[in-house]
């Protein structure tokens, strides 16, 4: 059991961060003002549409590039692919981006602190989870020490998304490795897109920021845009009336520049550099009593990238793209220092051999090279390591009639701990109509062991009352040199269909079987020198997965349109015969099995916009450690209904005022449960944003 976290580890934590200005006003205020903006709501019968909105037949008929690496119809992937657009980004109100995907109908996501989140795709649900596959511009944000993504450094200007495409599902077959349960591709506009200046300020309960940026014309060859960024938010409590020790702050620049130096050809090389501070509270250890206890600690991470891609576009049956990239991460806490440099390079080749044939192929090759300096409740052996990543994928589109389409691929790598990997997958688009599809799929994906599972020993925490023993026990996790890749086998089946102008449906279902997850399953008690447990990282779950998902849109009149989304999964593991393993990465209930989203875009008139987003999530449930002592300890959180609103204000063209409210149905609730992280409570809060172009 955990011990009081009050005693002072022999480094003493950074300060705390300055607590934020005084409230702007009382939510009292906020919440007549939306009552207010509802009733002008409902007096309105009649409004222009704003012109920047798409119609859902040009929704339907929005190019993604997520699913089969080139441009295609939505209407015409053969995949549960969701795009969420610039202006569903602009009326969002959010600022960050995991708030932002909770738009996404059959994205779950959590918020854990301040500023760490856990977002998932059918099932898995934790801070460290490896199953989902994130992207920015191809450029992938996960970190290779634990095949997930810190979300709390991933950070873009709101208003340089193009738009998020966002696969339910398996994408091994394309993207590789880890694209297990899902892809989340964050795809920015091009510069000559955000011409100008462009300035944002944020003042807020909880959070204040500010960014500008500017971009400006390269001449006939292309343009350019840099911008910078800085954000704060406050800490939460962890329960009412006591700080959870959580806030943070970050500063961001970068910069994108796209050039034509020929016909056909096209360049972009982009850039970005952060430092982002956020406090937490993390379980450190000692080698006297209390041993381990949860206590306050500052992370710090830094980082830089830059990307260089060169497209050539040779008629409409051929192209092909080569992109580069270098990426820099570090993080310093009070646990241990990591730093990660990777590089990575592929190629790419898109030629239709005939009209049946369309061929789709590349190369890649990734390097990472890491160092973990640890300490005593954490070690990393070796300290340094560099791992390479070889890489080859190839698909084909076969056209078997005028509305019968058959996908075959198959993505083939080599890892430094695993060897050879393969990603097969078939998949079936039926066009019923203009404007109706049916697909099915079956795809198999694998997540590769990372170094926080093989080479990573920590000490984890403090068992008390073992019969015979009068000292407490340590519990240190170990990681194994034996681990063997995560492998899914997936089913899928959808429906796509614009029933009419006005209303648009999507519906899915799967089945997914895994085999060798990732556990950790305790050892025999030995003394080194004081007792202490063992917990081997291994393989030794198996299980199954199965769900529906289901979203639609309503055009209500030219001025209002409502979205919604619902996901129901079942999730069942099991262990192997004879183990007594646990999930290592969340639990069966860490994800919430009913999930349902609505939203409410509404133009009151030329100059007003009211926007609500509605949103349920289930109980989740958290089990514990089990050890060789006792049952598991288990933990629950009921579930809640948040309510988000927004009222927009466009005084003039180029400036636009938002008033937003947050969690405005409960004054605070816990949104994250797991025994890895402490969770705070997410509070209710009202934010006033100002932005300006010209």
């Amino acid at each position: 059991m955990h011990q009081s976290p009050h005693f002072t580890p022999d480094q003493p934590p950074s300060p705390s961060l300055r607590s934020g200005p005084q409230r702007l006003c009382r939510w009292r205020q906020g919440a007549a003002l939306t009552l207010l903006a509802l009733a002008a709501q409902l007096a309105c019968a009649e409004s222009a549409q704003d012109p920047m909105a798409l119609s859902l037949e040009e929704l339907m008929n929005i190019e993604v590039s997520s699913v089969a690496k080139k441009p295609q119809r939505l209407l015409d992937a053969a995949s549960a692919v969701y795009v969420l657009g610039r202006e569903d980004i602009r009326r969002s109100g959010a600022t960050t981006l995991p708030d932002l995907l909770r738009l996404v109908p059959g994205v779950q996501v959590a918020r854990i602190d301040a500023s760490r989140f856990s977002v998932s795709i059918r099932g898995f649900g934790n801070r460290y989870s490896g199953k989902l596959l994130v992207l920015q511009d191809g450029r992938t944000l996960y970190s290779p020490l634990f095949s997930g993504t810190y979300w709390e450094v991933q950070d873009v200007l709101m208003d340089d998304i193009e738009r998020i495409e966002v696969i339910r599902g398996p994408g091994g077959t394309l993207w590789g490795a880890n694209a297990v349960n899902g892809v989340i591709n964050i795809i920015t506009r091009q510069a000559g897109e955000t011409q100008g200046v462009y300035a944002q300020a944020t003042a807020g309960t909880q959070e204040r920021g500010m960014a500008l940026r500017y971009g400006t014309s390269l001449g006939q060859s292309g343009h350019l845009r840099a911008y910078a960024k800085l954000d704060e938010h406050d800490a939460q409590d962890v329960t009412p009336g006591v700080s959870a020790n959580d806030g943070g702050h970050s500063a961001r620049l970068g910069f994108r520049a796209d050039l034509k130096p020929a016909a056909g050809d096209s360049l972009t090389v982009q850039g970005d550099v952060y430092d982002t501070s956020a406090r937490e509270n993390v379980q450190y250890s000692t080698p006297y009593p209390p041993m381990t206890s949860f206590v306050p600690s500052a992370a710090k991470y830094s980082g830089s990238n830059l990307m260089l891609r060169w497209e050539r576009t040779r008629n409409s049956d051929e192209s092909w793209h080569v992109q580069s990239y270098v990426d820099h991460t570090a993080l310093t806490d009070l646990l241990h220092h990591q730093s990660v440099l990777t590089f990575d390079t592929e190629w790419q080749h898109r030629i239709r051999l005939n009209p049946a044939h369309e061929i789709t192929w590349g190369l890649g090759y990734r390097r990472v090279m890491d160092e973990i300096q640890g300490s005593y409740t954490l070690e990393a052996t070796p300290v340094r390591m560099s791992t390479s990543l070889y890489s080859g994928f190839v698909q084909d589109e076969v056209r078997l009639g005028d509305d019968l389409q058959l996908t075959l691929g198959s993505k083939l790598e080599h890892n430094d701990f695993t060897g050879f990997e393969w990603q097969p997958s078939a998949r079936l688009l039926w066009r019923l109509s203009h404007n109706d599809s049916l697909w099915g799929a079956v795809s198999r994906a694998v997540l590769t062991p990372s170094r926080s599972s093989r080479d990573v020993q920590m000490k984890r925490d403090t068992l008390t009352g073992v019969p015979g023993l009068p000292v407490p026990v340590l519990v240190r996790v170990e990681g194994s040199q034996d681990m063997v890749s995560e492998r899914l086998v997936s089913t899928e089946i959808g429906y796509r269909s614009q029933i009419s102008k006005e209303l648009s449906v999507d519906v899915s279902g799967y089945y997914n079987r895994y085999e060798d997850l990732v556990t950790v399953s305790p050892g025999n008690l030995r003394f080194d020198p004081a007792p202490v447990l063992p917990m081997k990282f291994g393989n030794q779950m198996n299980g199954h997965t199965y769900g529906v998902e289901l979203s639609g849109q309503w055009q209500v009149n030219p001025a209002w349109r409502l979205k919604g989304g619902y996901g129901w999964q079942h999730l069942r593991l099991r262990a192997t015969p004879g183990s007594n393993a646990v999930l290592a990465f969340g639990s069966e209930g860490s994800s919430a099995q009913n999930v349902l989203q609505l939203s409410s875009q509404h133009r009151l008139g030329n100059d007003w916009e009211l926007d609500a987003n509605l949103f349920y999530m289930g109980p989740l449930k958290s089990i514990g450690r089990r050890s060789a002592f006792g049952p598991s300890e288990s933990g629950r959180i009921d579930g809640y209904t948040r309510l988000d609103l927004r009222l927009g204000w466009k005084p003039r063209p180029g400036v636009e005022l938002n008033l937003i409210g947050r969690n405005l149905l409960q004054r605070r609730h816990q949104e994250y449960i797991g025994d890895d992280i402490t969770a705070s409570q997410v509070p209710r809060s009202v934010l006033l944003q100002a932005t300006w172009a010209y």
